[in-house]
C-alpha cells in the first residue's frame, strides 16, 4: 500500500524518509543521528548496572509474598535479610578440626570487611559476630549440625538484598572457604541459600549481552553477506542498528532513573535480540527495495524516494503492532513481564524512526557504491526470468486447496502435540551446568530437612504467632517439619518474623502447590490476626499464579489490538481474520513441537514458566509483522490486477526478500540458545522454530493460499476495484 492510500498520518510519516534522502538533509540526519548514539553511550553501561540489580524482578506486584518482603523492609529492625548459608561435608563424618574450620572461616568473614550490610555470621559452634536477638535461632547447633553429622551449616546474613552486593558477598564468602571439589582434607564446602542461588544466576548471565551481541552480529553478517554479495550493504543495516540500540539504552536508563520503569538482565538481553533481529528485518525491505528502483533510474534519491515511498507504511505498520503488543506487557502483574513491555516497545519504535531516516540518509550518500561488487545497473524493461519464488507462486495459484489443506494439518499436527503440558523448572533445572548453590541445596536436602536451604517466610501478628507455629507444625496435614522465630519487629506494632522448613525440596513443584494450603492453615489459625507467608517457595507460588492471569488477559488483549491495526492497514475484515489465525497456528506448532523434542531428545521435560507468554508475545507479534510487508505488496499489486493474480506477483516479487528477513529474524533469536540458562534457551529455541515455520510455511504458502482461494471476499466488507495500468 503506497501513501496515497494510507491516510495523511502515513503520509507524513512516510515523507520523514523522502526529506531524509534529500541532497543536504541526508548530512544533517546523519550528523543527528552520530550525536545521539554518543551521548548516549555513557548511559549505555549505567543501564547494565540498573538491570544487575533484579531483586524485585521475580516478584509480584500485590501478592502476598511481596507484601512480606515489603513489611519486612519497612518494620523491622534488620530489614529484609538475605542469607548465605555454607554447607561444609565430609562423607564420612564432619571431624572436630572441620568444626574448628568452620569457625575460623566465619571469623575471618566477619573481620573482611568484604561483606556489604553484615549482620550475622553464626557456626553451629558460636556467633561469630552480629547482634544477640533471644529469637534468632539460627545460630543454634541442632538447627545447623545433620542428624548423620556428616553436614554442617554456617550462616551469614546480610540486610541488603540487591543483586551487586549478594554477587560481591558470595564471592568472598568464596575466597575464605573451602571449595566444592574439596580441600587436601577432603573437605567440601557449598555456599548456598538465597545469596549462593541469586550469585550463581547472574555468574551464569555474566556477560550475556556482550555474548549475544557478538554472536548476533555475526550471525547477521554472515547472512547479509550471503543475501547481496557486498560487504558495505551488510555491515550498513548493522551499523544503523547499532546507533539505534544505543540511542535506545540512553533513553530507557532516563525512563529507569525517573523511577517510571524498572529494568533487568533479562529485558536487556532480549532489547539486544529483538532490535537487531527486527530492526535488520525492517532494513532489508528498504535496501532490497532500493536495489530494484536503482535498476529502474539513475538518480540515486529518486531511487531512494520511491523505495521510501513503497517500504515505509509497511515498516511503520509493521513497528506499530510490534510496539503495540509489547506496550500490553504493561498489563502484566509479575514483575519481570511488566518491565518488559516499554523497554523493548521503546527499542523497536527507536529502530523504525532509525530504519526510515538513517538508513535512507547513509545508503543516498553511498549511492550505487553500497552494494559493490554486485552494483546494480540499470535494466531495459523485459519479461522476469523464472525464478525460483515465481514457481513457487505457480504452484500456489495452481492448487492453493490443497496446500492450505496440508500446511494445516502440519501445523495442526504439531499443535496437538503440546496437549497436556510440562511440569514446570525447578531452580535445579534452571542451569545448563548445576552451580555451587545447586549442588549446596542437593547436599542439604539429602542430609537435613530439605526445606532448609530456602525456608518459608512469615509474618505474624505476636499474640497469635504460637497458635500458627502449632497449626504449621503439629501433625501431618501440613508439609512444615519446622519452624522458628527469627525476630521481632523494631516498631510498636507487635509483629513476629518465623522462618519455616519444609519436609520436601523447596525448588519442586510439590512445594509449590503446598503454599495455598498452608496459606489457608495461617489464617484460620489467625483468626483474623495478620498473617502473610512469604520467601521464595511462596514467591514462586505467586509467580506462578501471576503468569497464567497476565496470560488470560494480555493474549486476547494482544490479538485484538493487532486485528484493528490490520483492519485499518488492509481496510478489511476477513483477510486480519485468518492471518491472525496462521500465526496463532504457526505459534501452537512450536510450542507443541518443541515440547516433543525437549522431552525426548533434549531430556528436558519441565518447562520455564514464562515460556508459553513470552514465545506468544514474539511469536505473534512478530509473525503477523512480517506478513504485513508481504499484504502490503499485494495490496499493492490490487490496484492493478484481480486479487488472485496480485496474490501470485506479491509472491513472486518478496518471497526472497521476506523468506530473508524471516531467516534474519529466527537466527537473532537462535543466539538465545547459547547462553547457560535452561529458560533462556527455550524461549530462544521455540520462538526460532515458530519464526521458521512462519517463514517457511505460513508467510510463504498457507497465506497466499487461503488469499487466492478467498479471492475478492478477502476484502469484505469493503469493495476494491481493480484499475488496470
Amino acid at each position: 500500500m503506497v501513501a496515497s492510500e494510507a491516510g495523511d498520518p502515513m503520509r507524513l510519516l512516510t515523507r520523514a524518509s523522502v526529506i531524509a534522502a534529500g541532497r543536504r538533509s541526508r548530512w544533517v540526519v546523519i550528523a543527528v543521528w552520530l550525536a545521539l548514539a554518543m551521548l548516549a553511550l555513557p548511559l549505555q553501561a549505567k543501564l547494565d548496572e540498573r538491570a544487575a540489580d533484579e531483586s524485585e524482578t521475580f516478584l509480584v506486584r500485590g501478592s502476598e509474598s511481596a507484601a512480606v518482603k515489603r513489611i519486612v523492609d519497612e518494620r523491622f529492625r534488620r530489614g529484609s535479610e538475605t542469607a548465605a548459608v555454607i554447607a561444609y561435608f565430609r562423607e564420612g563424618g564432619i571431624t572436630a578440626d572441620d568444626g574448628r574450620r568452620a569457625d575460623t572461616d566465619a571469623l575471618a568473614l566477619c573481620g573482611s570487611g568484604a561483606i556489604p550490610n553484615l549482620t550475622m555470621v553464626a557456626t553451629p559452634y558460636q556467633r561469630a559476630c552480629g547482634e544477640t536477638d533471644p529469637l534468632d535461632m539460627s545460630a543454634g547447633g541442632s538447627l545447623l549440625t545433620s542428624p548423620d553429622d556428616t553436614v554442617i551449616l554456617s550462616t551469614v546474613l546480610m540486610t541488603d538484598d540487591s543483586t551487586p552486593d549478594i554477587e560481591q558477598a558470595v564471592a568472598a564468602i568464596r575466597e575464605v572457604v573451602p571449595p566444592a571439589t574439596g580441600d587436601e582434607s577432603g573437605l567440601r564446602a557449598f555456599v548456598t541459600g538465597r545469596a549462593g542461588f541469586e550469585a550463581d544466576r547472574q555468574a551464569a548471565l555474566g556477560g550475556i549481552n556482550g555474548t549475544l551481541l557478538a554472536v548476533t552480529v555475526a550471525v547477521l553478517l554472515l547472512l547479509l553477506l550471503v543475501t547481496y554479495r557486498s560487504p558495505l550493504v551488510a555491515l550498513v543495516p548493522l551499523a544503523v542498528v547499532a546507533l539505534a540500540y544505543l540511542v535506545t539504552s540512553g533513553l530507557a536508563y532516563g525512563l529507569v532513573a525517573a523511577g517510571l520503569t524498572d529494568i533487568s538482565g533479562q529485558t536487556t538481553s532480549i532489547l539486544v535480540v529483538l532490535m537487531f533481529g527486527a530492526g535488520t528485518d525492517y532494513c532489508l525491505l528498504i535496501v532490497a527495495r532500493f536495489r530494484d528502483e536503482l535498476r529502474r533510474t539513475r538518480d540515486v534519491e529518486e531511487a531512494m524516494v520511491a523505495a521510501a515511498q513503497r517500504t515505509a507504511p509497511a515498516i511503520l505498520s509493521a513497528g506499530a503492532i510490534v510496539v503495540g503488543t509489547m506496550m500490553v506487557l504493561a498489563l502484566a502483574d509479575f514483575n519481570a513481564t511488566r518491565e518488559m513491555g516499554p523497554i523493548l516497545a521503546l527499542g523497536v519504535a527507536i529502530m523504525v524512526c532509525a530504519g526510515l531516516t538513517l538508513l535512507p540518509a547513509v545508503l543516498t550518500a553511498l549511492g550505487r557504491r553500497a552494494f559493490w561488487p554486485a552494483v546494480p545497473r540499470l535494466e531495459p524493461e523485459s519479461a522476469p526470468a523464472v525464478t525460483f519464488w515465481g514457481r513457487v507462486a505457480g504452484l500456489v495459484h495452481a492448487r492453493p486447496g490443497v496446500i492450505a489443506a496440508a500446511v494445516t494439518a502440519v501445523l495442526a499436527a504439531g499443535a496437538l502435540a503440546g496437549i497436556g503440558g510440562r511440569p514446570a523448572l525447578d531452580f535445579s533445572e534452571s542451569f545448563r551446568e548445576v552451580p555451587d548453590s545447586v549442588q549446596g541445596q542437593q547436599v542439604i536436602r539429602d542430609h537435613f530437612i530439605p526445606g532448609r536451604a530456602a525456608p518459608l517466610r512469615i509474618v505474624v501478628a505476636d499474640e497469635v504467632g504460637g497458635k500458627v507455629q502449632s497449626a504449621l507444625t503439629e501433625g501431618t496435614h501440613t508439609p512444615v517439619a519446622d519452624m522458628h522465630a527469627v525476630a521481632r519487629s523494631a516498631g510498636a506494632d507487635g509483629l513476629l518474623i518465623f522462618d519455616a522448613d519444609l519436609r520436601m525440596d523447596p525448588f519442586s513443584e510439590q512445594s509449590t502447590d503446598a503454599v495455598p494450603v498452608l496459606r489457608e492453615v495461617a489464617e484460620r489459625a489467625a483468626d483474623g490476626q495478620t498473617v502473610l507467608i512469604g520467601g521464595t517457595v511462596a514467591e514462586n507460588y505467586d509467580a506462578r499464579q501471576a503468569l497464567g492471569r497476565d496470560t488470560r488477559l494480555i493474549v486476547p488483549v494482544s490479538l485484538a489490538l493487532i486485528l484493528v491495526v490490520l483492519a485499518l492497514l488492509l481496510r478489511a475484515v476477513v483477510m486480519p481474520l485468518y492471518v491472525i489465525a496462521t500465526v496463532i497456528l504457526s505459534f501452537g506448532f512450536a510450542l507443541g513441537v518443541s515440547s516433543l523434542i525437549f522431552t525426548h531428545l533434549l531430556g528436558q521435560p519441565a518447562s520455564d514458566p514464562n515460556l508459553p507468554i513470552y514465545a506468544f508475545i514474539f511469536l505473534v507479534a512478530l509473525g503477523v509483522d512480517y506478513n504485513v510487508f508481504l499484504l502490503s505488496r499485494i495490496t499493492e499489486r490490487r490496484r492493478q490486477h484481480e486479487t488472485r493474480r496480485a496474490v501470485t506477483e506479491a509472491l513472486e516479487r518478496t518471497g526472497g526478500v521476506i523468506t530473508s528477513a524471516g531467516l534474519v529474524l529466527a537466527a537473532t533469536f537462535a543466539t538465545l540458545m547459547v547462553l547457560p540458562m535452561e529458560a533462556l534457551f527455550q524461549i530462544g529455541f521455540v520462538v526460532t522454530l515458530g519464526l521458521l515455520a512462519d517463514t517457511f510455511l505460513v508467510r510463504a504458502l498457507l497465506v497466499p493460499a487461503l488469499a487466492m482461494m478467498l479471492g475478492e471476499r478477502n476484502w469484505w466488507p469493503f469493495k476494491r476495484t481493480a484499475t488496470p495500468g
